[in-house]
């Protein structure tokens, strides 16, 4: 099992860039890519935003099922108000990249229709 400790990524007691989450998420994909497990440890972490928690966590939902993440990944040391957050972050995320759009979404224009 793999351990990525929060603070040696964000070098801060905060969890709040998403790019910092952007470095979490890379080295995630690449542990689940080796079929490792991972715990993520926030230790020494005293605040955590929904932007760095989207960027880590939330857009694993578009690659991997609840499933595959829940025997994979572990979280570890978050206090309760942010595993609260982490919660809503989760279930948008699973709602977000559930649902079926049409693959040429980009291309539709919707300004101009009448």
């Amino acid at each position: 099992m793999q351990k990525i400790l929060i603070k040696d990524i964000t070098q801060s007691h905060r969890a709040i860039s998403a790019l910092d989450g952007e470095k979490i998420y890379n080295k995630l994909l690449s542990h689940f890519e080796n079929s490792e497990k991972v715990v993520l440890d926030f230790e020494g972490i005293e605040l955590t935003i929904t932007a760095f928690l989207n960027s880590s966590i939330g857009k694993l939902y578009a690659k991997y099922d609840s499933q595959f993440l829940k025997e994979m990944l572990d979280i570890k040391n978050m206090n309760s108000e942010e595993l609260l957050l982490l919660k809503l972050v989760i279930e948008k995320a699973k709602e977000r990249f559930s649902k079926n759009y049409p693959s040429n979404l980009d291309n539709i224009d919707f300004v101009n229709e009448d």
